[in-house]
């Protein structure tokens, strides 16, 4: 897993070489001689940090500190913050995670803001200017503004952890910058607060961005009634998070307010809901700022990753006591995301006298994120929900107003430059509309309305759940959770299991916020949004467990519009039955059900191709092969990749039809259930053929051009039966910034089992998204007792024996002990890999 020191020495150096091909030309070339200076270059770097192995102490000054703190880093890097006050920890933390992550800490609010070009020069240009479109640093700055004003405990934090990593900035001189700084040729700013709000975000872009409504438009507009089927508001196939019967059998919305109350008669003429449904205009279907968002924001993952834009998944699941061996709550999480080196997650544990909690922040954020205390512990998914749109608007012959409501409003149009490293500076404009930021391209504009846009006290919440001692208390930290909007999974000592989707939901005046929406009048404005209390949730339900996979928030039930198309079925699924197969779960059940690697499609495509008959020989291996199988896609089966190319293949027969060109086709889930349940459904027929083909005769078909295909790449005689799926399906750790330059700083490919919808997820072939960070928590110990495991290693450093570190454990599905001492006295001696001592300024 580790290259040695010397070795990767030159590796370095070589990479300095390659630099001109690091990006496709990001900026100048560092003097070369400066780079390979053996004191100062890459081989004096790789021996400076040869020396984080080793035990030992230091001692550094921080000024504003209440009292000393002290620092002290077990054997896997993580760092124990034992300080005498909370402010003391959040200043602690910003100093560490300076030390151990100052590239990654520079980068994610580049995002942000769309300054990329800064670091990476000319080729991040374009991403930078359709990154500032999307309103992040907008947002950001409006968030700060509220924060400044409150003076609350947000703006201590933001400080509090500026001042931290300021401190260590302060120690540097050029020659410790990261490698990555002195490779590009900048060199690292000034901690601020708003940094911060732009790591937020970043988080919010990741999991509640789209620009699928273009795609949704165009979609209704040429499926006409079978879009609803195929691209369902309430799937027909998963288990929702909150079951029908729960909660919601009698809310209504009050008419013309950003509020709902529940119960009573109905509210009358204006009422919102969730299943209106618009037909869309012709003129709002082809929208040129729409494509160029989803051009910007596919470029985006070129740039950054495909797991960047498409890693939203993630998992979490709970037991009761009365379902659990312990006799009290099992919590278990795990979180999807784009996997790089750093990894996303930053492990640490915070000692203060308010609190005793251990878990993962993102470096930038001032408190932890998912967590466990003495008392209880949270996990997260994401909502999936809607949480954006678009407005067509109408603009005026000179491009500066836009039509509303019978009256032309101005636009608040705004010069800006684009900073870049190397190149010259780049003249940028941003516009924007009462709605939020607006988009022109060939003369059409569309207006963004975001909840990235919006005030949030996502911080604030944080920092409240990590001090919460029971339900009640948690549940008021978690009322302060606005963006991005997550389904937050709680188990206490106290007995209590529960989730609620929380943060900020809109309530749109239309019932709906698919496709691209109306700017000329506020038919399709938002009214405010949906209160806490009526969010889907769910308190220790009688069936003694909770779970959710990123699957529809609540059942039909439910009245109000949370999102379209959602796609999510297998895992919830899976997990259901897991859960419900046995009376009493462990707390190494739970472990293992994050590593089930059981592909739900397998059965579902066992039943449908189980009684075909008339199939070539070739054809029939494969069918024969696929209705034995068990469905479980470890590395060792042959299975999994025939399957793997029949779904291919089934999907591009099925949906041939010109209306999904250039679109996102339905999920698998609506391409498997459609075949059984409606065998003659017209989309069946595949176009290219004479004859009119039912379901029976599109799986035969399907059959056979898999098993040509199988044959074509692996040789005839059914050679595909020898191969396994970890031959073929790995898994790759890339470099944060992605480049194939810095190839020597990734790891990987190794073999991995599972597909993109299994519980512990691997997407493609070549996979770069899957479990982010694995935990588990264990209610019935005092105090609560935590396992778990992220894909990296706490350094961001690749000449550091902690760059990678965990990726052996990880790859095996194992999971750490988290140590969690209540003092340093009482640490275990024999751990301490080193100290650091903070004092205050004298």
């Amino acid at each position: 897993m580790r290259r040695p020191r010397l070795a990767l020495g030159l590796s370095l150096a070589g990479l300095a070489l390659l630099l001109a091909g690091l990006t496709q030309g990001a900026g100048p070339v560092p003097a070369l001689g400066a780079l390979l200076d053996p004191l100062d270059g890459v081989f004096g770097h790789a021996r400076r940090t040869a020396g984080d192995s080793a035990r030992g102490a230091t001692t550094a000054v921080l000024r504003g500190l209440d009292g000393e703190t002290t620092v002290l880093r077990d054997e896997r890097g993580v760092p124990h913050i034992f300080a005498a006050s909370d402010r003391d920890a959040v200043r602690a933390l910003g100093y560490v995670v300076a030390q151990d992550r100052l590239f990654q800490l520079d980068f994610i609010p580049r995002v942000g803001a769309g300054r990329l070009a800064e670091a990476m020069g000319p080729s991040a240009a374009e991403t930078d200017g359709f990154l500032r479109s999307t309103g992040m640093a907008w947002g950001a700055e409006r968030n700060l503004e509220r924060i400044r004003a409150e003076n609350g405990v947000e703006w201590r934090m933001l400080n509090d952890y500026a001042d931290g990593v300021n401190a260590y900035l302060a120690t540097l001189r050029p020659a410790d910058y990261p490698f990555e700084m002195r490779l590009l040729g900048y060199a690292p700013e000034r901690w601020s607060p708003i940094k911060s709000l732009l790591l937020l975000q970043y988080m919010s872009y990741d999991l509640s961005f789209s620009s699928d409504d273009a795609s949704a438009a165009v979609l209704e507009s040429r499926l006409g009634t079978a879009y609803d089927t195929l691209y369902p508001t309430v799937q027909p196939y998963a288990i929702p998070i909150v079951p029908a019967g729960e909660a919601f059998e009698d809310v209504r919305v009050r008419p013309g307010q950003g509020e709902l109350e529940p119960g009573g008669q109905g509210a009358g003429q204006g009422t919102a809901s969730v299943r209106a449904r618009r037909t869309p205009r012709p003129d709002a279907l082809e929208s040129a700022p729409l494509a160029a968002l989803r051009a910007g924001h596919e470029r985006l993952a070129g740039t950054l990753g495909e797991g960047f834009v498409h890693g939203k998944g993630s998992n979490n699941w709970a037991v009761s006591g009365a379902r659990s061996t312990t006799g009290a709550p099992i919590l278990a999480g795990d979180m999807h995301l784009a996997l790089s080196l750093p990894a996303i997650w930053y492990e640490v544990h915070i000692v203060t006298p308010t609190m005793n909690v251990y878990g993962v922040t993102i470096p930038g954020a001032p408190a932890p994120v998912e967590a466990f205390n003495d008392h209880l512990g949270w996990t997260f998914t994401n909502t999936g929900s809607d949480q954006i749109d678009h407005y067509r608007l109408e603009l005026d012959s000179s491009g500066t107003r836009y039509r509303h409501n019978g009256a032309w409003r101005p636009l608040d149009i705004r010069p800006d430059t684009i900073r870049v490293n190397g190149g010259a500076d780049v003249a940028n404009t941003l516009r924007y509309s009462h709605f939020g930021p607006v988009v022109i391209e060939d003369g059409q504009a569309v207006a963004l309305r975001w909840t990235a846009h919006e005030p949030s006290r996502t911080l604030g919440a944080a920092w409240a759940m990590a001090h919460a001692t029971d339900y009640a208390s948690f549940e008021a930290a978690t009322r302060l959770w606005d963006t991005p909007m997550q389904n937050v999974l709680y188990a206490g000592r106290d007995g209590v299991v529960a989730i609620r989707s929380t943060g900020h939901l809109p309530l749109r005046r239309s019932g709906s916020g698919a496709g691209l929406l109306d700017g000329t009048s506020d038919r399709d404005a938002w009214q405010g949004r949906i209160p806490f209390d009526l969010l889907p949730h769910s308190v220790s339900p009688a069936r003694g467990y909770l779970a959710s996979t990123n699957q529809m928030l609540a059942g039909p039930a439910y009245p109000y519009y949370t999102g379209y198309d959602w796609r999510e079925v297998f895992r919830s699924l899976r997990i259901d039955a897991l859960l419900a197969g046995k009376p009493k779960h462990s707390v190494d059940d739970l472990k293992r059900y994050q590593s089930d690697v059981h592909a739900g499609q397998a059965d579902w495509m066992r039943t449908l191709i189980a009684p075909l008959t008339n199939l070539s020989p070739r054809a029939q291996t494969v069918r024969d092969r696929l209705v034995a199988w068990d469905g479980e896609a470890t590395v060792d089966r042959a299975e999994p990749l025939a399957l793997h190319f029949l779904m291919r293949t089934l999907t591009r027969l099925a949906w041939d039809e010109p209306a999904f060109e250039g679109q996102t086709e339905p999920a698998e889930a609506q391409l498997l259930g459609g075949l059984r349940d409606t065998p003659r459904l017209r989309f069946w027929d595949v176009v290219r053929t004479s004859v009119r083909e039912d379901g029976p005769a599109l799986l035969r078909l399907a059959l056979d051009a898999t098993a040509d295909t199988l044959a074509r790449r692996y040789g005839p005689n059914d050679a595909w039966t020898r191969e396994t799926w970890g031959e073929h399906h790995r898994i790759v750790f890339r470099h944060l910034t992605r480049a194939d330059a810095l190839g020597a700083l990734w790891r990987g490919p190794f073999p991995y089992p599972g597909f993109g919808s299994t519980l512990s997820p691997a997407g493609s072939l070549r996979t770069t998204n899957s479990a982010s960070w694995r935990v588990v928590v264990d209610m019935s110990k005092s105090p609560v007792v935590g396992y778990g495991v992220y894909p990296g290693g706490q350094s961001g450093d690749p000449a550091s024996d902690l760059y990678d570190a965990h990726l052996p454990t990880y790859l095996a599905f194992r999971h750490y002990a988290l140590y969690k001492p209540a003092s340093a006295a009482s640490f275990d001696a024999a751990r301490v890999r080193s100290r650091l001592t903070l004092s205050p300024a004298r």
